[in-house]
């Protein structure tokens, strides 16, 4: 699609149309031909012409003499509309000045509701990311003052109240409230923040007040990067949208070329010497002109793929690319990553096996000793049994890095760790029959029991993995985890292929196995640092965008910005209702272009009737027209 016009750009030429339409009105009904002779009725009629189609006839020069591609829609509308001008010297009854104004002025009209069409799709994606005109209340010693998003410095401290946007990322400082964060993860129902919880640019607090500590400079802030990607991924052209350029760049010289023998043959023999005859097939040429503009096809596709970004970030993922929905639609095998993809990322207590105590007792012990250390499992451990880490009856604390930790709580001696720390004592422990993470206890030198814990499922993996594999797509689960952790959570979920303990080298070795074997494209999640190899070298890379680490976000093809895996299955709805879309639109407008030419060589070939030249406009401006708009619908349809 050619460059968007500005606001005043539509403004001029929607007068343009205005005055082109009145005075050719006027020409028709008033000043006419047989009123006031063709001295004055040409005149009126060239000027109504030339008011709305200077525009498109030096476009077709241009691209002429300086792009040396005679061959598009602005070449065709020029000549197709001076023919019906020039048809008026086969005789006064063939006077269609009417006709060739008419052709320049549906074309204009059809190329300001395509402008209005997409910026009405572009303003739909981008309304709710954009804080350019937003200010922020910054606090500056017991005042306040006014800042814009790019203006805001790392530690700037925000004053938020209900309804305002967040223009930043960063941490609540204090206050609590319910914040909306459907424009970056498609979810409506608000989540409610507190002190200590991060918050994303583009975000609304909806209830509540907030004191927010800026963590990013506006260009690195979600929201900027969101921007950025949709504002920039229409760029990346579909296999479809590739496709219909070089269509357009044969079927345009080919249809140009039949107009030529259509207003050339027939009169050799029907009629060589008659003047009527050969107005009824250059008539008829020129109509084939008109209608065989490309530019309902050239136009449509892309905005189809455009609107398709715009419905897939609506529902809280951001494709990069309008290419990597053929990727997707060629899908053969997605591969994990398993902790923070599949799962939570957080671990939480499976099993707890005491031994010589109850468990009561025995979590009291663990907790204790556990109170002091800042490692994910410990913390786990205390949220499970809610110990007050802050007990002053833990003494003698000492934590050994990679083992343990050793502690006294109330008279106690307490071992809380790996199995080789308590063997190292002395003590003698059980092996556990959970798969997970163990943390084993002894109390005054004597085994007390073991815990285990896990990294949770996300509620959606197993819907995932079950609606991939209903849509014959292959699973594959890649982790440096323990393989028995992997394989337990590969058979929960339904995985078909598993292995652990991998390093970022092997998992790539894996993704390139599936590639060579031609089988489809070969898709792989993930979110951590170490991830992001595999995600560029997969045909299609997928982070995790609220949790991910930057360095995967930025290197992937495509983000789920609700670190929810099951959206996938919508990004892959999505990427087929593109494309059955983008058919819809070549289909249909080929059959009213190919119905229109045919209709006018029976028309020309037995004149049982006449096929008027705004018929074949309506056929090219008038169906770009219908194509542009059943394309754009997409963007407000339904992905259940």
């Amino acid at each position: 699609m050619e460059e968007e016009r500005s606001k005043s750009q539509m403004i001029i030429l929607g007068v343009r149309i205005a005055v082109s339409l009145t005075l050719a009105l006027l020409g028709q009904f008033y000043l006419t031909e047989e009123s006031f002779g063709l001295a004055v009725n040409l005149p009126v009629m060239l000027f109504a012409y030339l008011i709305v189609a200077y525009d498109v006839i030096w476009e077709g020069l241009l691209c002429i003499f300086k792009e040396r591609k005679p061959f598009d829609e602005h070449l065709l509308m020029t000549v197709a509309s001076l023919g019906a001008f020039a048809l008026r010297f086969f005789g006064k009854d063939h006077n269609e000045f009417l006709e060739g104004v008419l052709v320049m002025l549906l074309y204009q009209v059809g190329e300001v509701f395509e402008d209005l069409a997409a910026d009405k799709s572009k303003e739909a994606i981008v309304s709710a990311l954009d804080l350019r005109d937003e200010k922020a209340k910054v606090v500056d010693g017991n005042s306040t003052v006014l800042k814009s998003p790019e203006e805001l410095c790392v530690g700037d401290k925000i004053i938020l109240g209900a309804g305002e946007k967040i223009l930043c990322d960063g941490k609540v400082v204090s206050g609590h409230g319910s914040v909306d964060e459907s424009s970056l993860t498609g979810e409506f129902l608000p989540v409610a923040k507190g002190e200590g919880d991060a918050v994303s640019s583009g975000t609304i607090l909806k209830e509540g007040s907030l004191v927010v500590s800026v963590g990013k400079e506006y260009k690195d802030c979600t929201v900027a990067k969101l921007l950025d990607l949709v504002q920039n991924s229409a760029e990346k052209k579909s296999k479809a949208t590739r496709f219909i350029t070089r269509f357009a760049r044969i079927y345009t010289p080919i249809v140009t070329g039949l107009a030529l023998l259509v207003a050339v043959v027939p009169p050799l023999f029907l009629g060589i010497s008659d003047f009527s005859v050969w107005s009824d097939w250059i008539f008829t040429a020129l109509e084939f002109l008109i209608v065989s503009c490309p530019c309902a096809i050239v136009i449509s596709v892309p905005l189809c793929y455009f609107a398709g970004l715009g419905l897939a970030s609506k529902k809280g993922v951001v494709v990069k690319g309008a290419e990597y929905f053929d990727k997707i639609n060629e899908l053969g095998t997605v591969c994990f990553d398993k902790t923070g993809t599949l799962t939570e990322g957080k671990f939480a207590v499976t099993e707890v096996h005491p031994i010589g105590m109850d468990e009561s007792a025995f979590l009291l012990y663990l907790s204790a000793a556990e109170s002091r250390s800042s490692h994910p499992i410990a913390k786990a451990i205390l949220a499970y049994s809610g110990f007050d880490e802050n007990s002053e009856d833990v003494g003698l604390y000492e934590e050994k890095s990679g083992y343990g930790i050793i502690a006294n709580y109330q008279g106690h001696a307490l071992l809380a760790g790996k199995k080789q720390l308590l063997i190292e004592n002395g003590i003698v422990t059980e092996d556990p029959a959970m798969v997970g993470s163990v943390t084993y206890l002894a109390v005054d030198g004597e085994f007390a029991g073991y815990i285990v814990l896990n990294d949770t499922l996300r509620a959606t993996s197993k819907n995932m993995v079950a609606g991939l594999k209903k849509r014959g797509v292959k699973t594959m689960l890649l982790s440096g985890d323990k393989k028995e952790n992997v394989e337990a959570v590969a058979k929960n979920l339904g995985i078909d292929e598993w292995h652990g303990e991998l390093l970022p080298e092997q998992k790539q070795s894996y993704i390139h196995s599936r590639i060579d074997e031609n089988s489809g494209a070969v898709a792989f999640v993930g979110d951590g640092i170490n991830d992001a190899p595999s995600i560029v070298f997969a045909d299609i890379g997928v982070a995790m965008g609220g949790l991910g680490s930057d360095v995967a976000v930025k290197n992937a093809d495509v983000v789920l910005m609700q670190d929810d895996p099951v959206k996938l299955l919508t990004l892959i709805k999505v990427a087929r209702k593109t494309k059955m879309r983008a058919m819809f639109c070549i289909g249909f407008s080929l059959f009213v272009k190919i119905g229109i030419m045919i209709a006018s060589v029976i028309a020309a070939s037995t004149g049982a009737f006449v096929v008027p030249m705004w018929v074949t406009v309506l056929g090219d401006s008038g169906v770009a027209l219908l194509s542009v708009l059943f394309a754009l619908l997409l963007g407000y349809s339904k992905v259940d």
